[in-house]
């Protein structure tokens, strides 16, 4: 499944997972190129099975790990990383997924600005967290 990216570039589609899994892969693509991706794991207790403390119609809550998010050297600074963190964030959702966490690594106070401005609270340990 193939949808237009919303970001600066035209012509940059991502490829998203259809449902959930307990590994989940979001593709972007410039033509027949990937360009960028960001990946996403369940943790081991969600295994996506009902708990005793569902209600009969309620839906299991599972959380992601954000694993990784990445765009090619010669695409940042365009609008794609974030246009692809938004589409997984919505993804989410959508799939009604409980949290989406992570640890940012690199160039701190500049991932803890973007992530916090996409929702996302942060630890003293930089491990952030989106809940939903």
């Amino acid at each position: 499944m193939f949808d237009q990216l919303r970001c600066e570039l035209p012509d940059v589609k991502v490829a998203k997972p259809r449902g959930l899994s307990p590994q989940m892969f979001f593709k972007v693509y410039s033509g027949v190129n990937t360009i960028g991706f960001a990946q996403l794991s369940a943790n081991g207790e969600n295994n996506h099975q009902l708990s005793s403390s569902l209600e009969e119609n309620e839906a299991p809550r599972i959380s992601y790990c954000l694993k990784n998010i990445e765009v090619s050297q010669n695409y940042r600074n365009q609008g794609v990383g974030s246009a692809l963190l938004d589409e997984v964030i919505r993804f989410c959702r959508d799939e009604q997924v409980s949290s989406l966490y992570g640890e940012a690594k690199g160039d701190i106070p500049v991932l803890r600005r973007w992530y916090e401005a996409k929702g996302f609270d942060f630890d003293p340990v930089d491990n952030m967290q989106l809940s939903f």
